[in-house]
């Protein structure tokens, strides 16, 4: 259960605490709502509405009676919204207001849990959060009391969620100068 990313980056949003777009929390970005065909599933872009898919149909009318079939033909499209969001940031557009923003959002959490992310070797396993590079931060907050009240305690998780978004974000600008992200919604 749960919402994962992927792209350049890779990890699972925190259940019940982050939303698929929290990106655009650290960086000003409209993020990008794919389509898909209906039937085929394939992907398309947004001047391709009006046609069909042409990988899977030698016709507009095949693609529609495929559709019809699958009883899918109500609003007579042949696309969805795609049950996705993604980004496509790069270093010189992005990556200052991203270290703004960190800075920002570091004020908040506690300084231990900030010294736990202070210990990450910087290499490329920041760049997959299921690698257990981000355990330590988790394993050091289910052990120590940093945090008072539970009203705190999901506003500060809320925070560190978001941190470790934007810790994966940064080393991923930083190393490779952009840094493209498919987030399910």
């Amino acid at each position: 259960m749960g919402r994962f990313y992927s792209g350049d980056i890779e990890g699972k949003f925190w259940f019940g605490i982050q939303s698929s777009d929290d990106i655009s929390n650290l960086v000003d970005y409209e993020y990008i709502q794919p389509y898909i065909w209906k039937f085929c599933g394939c992907s398309l872009d947004d001047d391709e509405k009006d046609k069909y898919c042409k990988s899977c149909f030698n016709s507009k009318k095949e693609h529609i009676e495929s559709v019809k079939e699958d009883e899918d033909y109500d609003d007579e499209l042949l696309w969805i919204e795609d049950q996705s969001i993604s980004y496509d940031l790069d270093k010189d557009t992005h990556y200052q207001q991203l270290v703004d923003n960190m800075n920002k959002i570091k004020t908040y959490i506690h300084e231990d849990i900030i010294k736990e992310f202070e210990k990450i070797e910087q290499n490329d396993k920041i760049l997959n959060a299921f690698t257990g590079v981000f355990q330590p931060i988790v394993d050091f907050i289910n052990t120590n009391k940093v945090l008072k009240n539970d009203e705190d305690r999901n506003n500060i998780y809320t925070l560190i969620a978001r941190y470790t978004l934007g810790y994966q974000i940064e080393y991923c600008l930083r190393t490779t100068e952009s840094c493209s992200i498919y987030c399910e919604c």
